[in-house]
């Protein structure tokens, strides 16, 4: 059985040109680092996680 594969839409004109404008504008936005309290509580929270077990 086939599956039909769904149009990708693609920007043109204006679109695009705003689109791409906006990229780069963000691409040089400096990102956003967690401090090192946030870095700790997101650790506890993974090894909480991995460690989980469903009874």
């Amino acid at each position: 059985m086939a599956i039909t594969i769904k149009n990708i839409p693609v920007l043109e004109g204006a679109t695009a040109e705003d689109f791409v404008r906006s990229a780069e504008k963000n691409a040089v936005k400096v990102t956003p680092r967690l401090s090192v309290a946030t870095k700790k509580r997101l650790q506890k929270v993974l090894e909480k996680s991995r460690s989980f077990r469903f009874n």
